[in-house]
């Protein structure tokens, strides 16, 4: 993740209450949930089209993480 969408993604989220956050965050962890690369390698599919999916899925990975920092911080508890 980039900085810029790091400090956005930041922004957005100091916005959002204490349950939106903690949604959101469930949303990001479920999204990051899987691969679907290897399947993308056994179709024979293009390599720069899984270079892209690589990046996406490391990207929601991050965001995930950073949702998780910020719901420490305000002390939401996750996983309850």
């Amino acid at each position: 993740m980039k900085r810029r969408e790091k400090i956005q993604l930041t922004k957005w989220a100091g916005e959002l209450s204490d349950k939106e956050l903690e949604d959101a965050y469930y949303d990001a962890v479920y999204d990051c949930l899987g691969s679907k690369t290897g399947k993308m390698y056994e179709l024979g599919y293009d390599p720069i089209d899984i270079a892209e999916q690589e990046r996406y899925e490391k990207y929601l990975s991050e965001k995930a993480d950073v949702l998780e920092e910020l719901c420490e911080r305000r002390g939401i508890k996750l996983w309850e």
